[in-house]
């Protein structure tokens, strides 16, 4: 291994790290203040998350540097990158003031977490196979990615709107309730075209649009979980709190299809 190499696996780890350290201080300091009622605090916390994205966004080039291609090769690379998604799309949508702050104190822990399960299976980068040389991995990946951000979101808001309703605060639940409406809507739509183009790759490359192995059973019966979400909402009124819960099991269902298959079947390509 070259001396460039060695320095550039060097910066990319104490990115990696510092990013996990910006993530885990955005959350203490949002909870301490959500306990003691502290605004201001908030506005820290959210400043501490911007800088940890930030971070975040030099560990993913500087891997992508390494691997001379995007990280999205295994377990370790769509985590860094499905993480980076989750929390661009909350900086985004919160800086337009779409999204409720309130939300990053869940966001900021589960991006710890799924960092730090990136990390255990954490391996030295490699070329980029043949399978993954194809202009429909990005319209697999990305939509991919986007989904699980724009259903964590939901599920975010869904357990502060939970935590909400029973302070009595049924204005802001309210909000909340539509704000994890919508991101589920947004994200069911990128679910829709990971699957339509993962089976467009699968076909090229080996003959069949789908195999029904683990992999693409539990991304369609995640894609399923979230079809009955917005059929329970629109047709059975479940809504507000019934409606929070469903994000919440769902997120688990969602689990289970981007990690559970690496433990059940670890012959399958990583991610959903």
């Amino acid at each position: 291994m070259s001396g460039t190499t060695v320095s550039m696996t060097t910066i990319e780890f104490c990115l990696f790290w510092a990013t996990m350290f910006c993530y885990l201080l955005s959350f203490s300091v949002h909870l301490f203040s959500f306990m003691r009622q502290e605004p201001g605090g908030v506005t820290w916390a959210i400043r501490l998350l911007r800088v940890g994205f930030v971070l975040h966004t030099a560990a993913g080039v500087t891997r992508w540097i390494l691997g001379g291609h995007p990280p999205v090769t295994d377990t370790f690379e769509l985590n860094l990158t499905g993480v980076w998604f989750l929390v661009l799309l909350f900086l985004l949508f919160e800086r337009q003031g779409k999204l409720e702050r309130a939300a990053a104190l869940i966001i900021a822990p589960l991006a710890f977490l799924i960092l730090g399960h990136g990390y255990v299976s954490h391996s030295e980068p490699e070329p980029m196979s043949a399978a993954y040389q194809s202009p429909w991995l990005w319209f697999h990946v990305i939509p991919s990615r986007l989904a699980f951000g724009c259903y964590a979101i939901a599920t975010g808001a869904g357990i502060m709107l939970i935590a909400k309703k029973r302070d009595g605060e049924t204005e802001v639940a309210a909000a909340l309730d539509l704000t994890s409406y919508r991101f589920i809507v947004l994200g069911f739509i990128n679910h829709a075209v990971m699957l339509i183009a993962g089976a467009i790759w699968a076909r090229n490359l080996w003959g069949r649009y789908w195999s029904w192995d683990a992999l693409e059973t539990w991304s369609l019966i995640a894609f399923l979980y979230y079809a009955f979400y917005l059929h329970a909402r629109s047709f059975l009124n479940w809504r507000m709190v019934r409606a929070a819960w469903l994000t919440v099991i769902g997120l688990v269902v969602l689990a289970v299809s981007f990690w559970g298959v690496d433990i059940f079947a670890p012959s399958a390509p990583p991610g959903p």
